[in-house]
């Protein structure tokens, strides 16, 4: 019974990944949105240096994201914190990732 339950379970794994789709928000999308936010805020010394797709994973945690990460740090809204990048989740929607 155990081998078997062992290769249901290996099984189920190997499927997961492949039904995990592309990004429903395009990479260049995502990097329009980030320009954006450094725009509005009329910053011009700080670009893109990474973009990463985040999936939500196994067990849920966060959404579909994607991780954008700025060339250097920025102050953050709270004091003694720095923002990092930018988090953009499928819908075009964002919060700031800080440290």
């Amino acid at each position: 019974m155990k081998p078997h339950l062992l290769a249901l379970v290996l099984a189920l794994f190997a499927i997961l990944p492949v039904q995990a789709g592309a990004p429903t928000l395009k990479a260049a999308e995502a990097a329009a949105i980030a320009q954006g936010d450094l725009d509005s805020r009329a910053i011009t010394d700080v670009y893109i240096t990474e973009m990463r797709f985040k999936d939500a994973g196994l067990f849920g945690g966060d959404p579909d994201h994607w991780e954008v990460m700025w060339s250097k740090e920025l102050p953050a809204q709270t004091e003694g914190r720095k923002e990092i990048g930018l988090k953009i989740k499928m819908d075009g929607s964002y919060t700031r990732s800080v440290r």
